[in-house]
């Protein structure tokens, strides 16, 4: 956890048990967003250093779960 979400969760556990949950959402919202614009640089950079397969490639190696 980050310092900012950890002072985040620290800060929502002050406030009333209503605003916690309105809070906890958000929250929960934000990581979910922060994780996917993560696993989006790491493909950028996976493409930009050539770290690819092709789409039949890919088929063949995920050929059991595409059935």
């Amino acid at each position: 956890m980050t310092k900012t979400l950890e002072k985040a969760v620290s800060a929502a556990e002050r406030l009333p048990s209503k605003l916690q949950n309105q809070v906890a959402g958000f929250l929960m919202e934000e990581v979910t967003r922060t994780e996917l614009l993560s696993k989006i640089e790491r493909a950028e950079r996976d493409i930009q250093a050539g770290r690819v397969v092709s789409n039949q490639e890919a088929r063949k190696r995920l050929g059991r779960w595409l059935k």
